[in-house]
């Protein structure tokens, strides 16, 4: 619950800190050697993922067609 609240009290001002973004490159196979032997992931912060749930969730109830 005080993730959400500190959520609520950033209305308004700077949301960089929820839109950052982790790339970390995971190799396909043993002995990798050249950049297309890596897989890229991105590891968005699991915080962001549950606040976008959340607000998916309330508004489908909302904008039911």
């Amino acid at each position: 619950m005080a993730a959400f609240s500190q959520f609520y009290n950033l209305a308004g001002r700077n949301f960089a800190m929820l839109n950052t973004a982790l790339v970390a490159l995971l190799p396909k196979k043993d002995g990798a050697s050249t950049i297309s032997d890596y897989r890229p992931i991105s590891l968005i912060h699991s915080i962001a993922k549950l606040i976008s749930k959340v607000m998916s969730m309330r508004l489908a109830t909302v904008i039911q067609t």
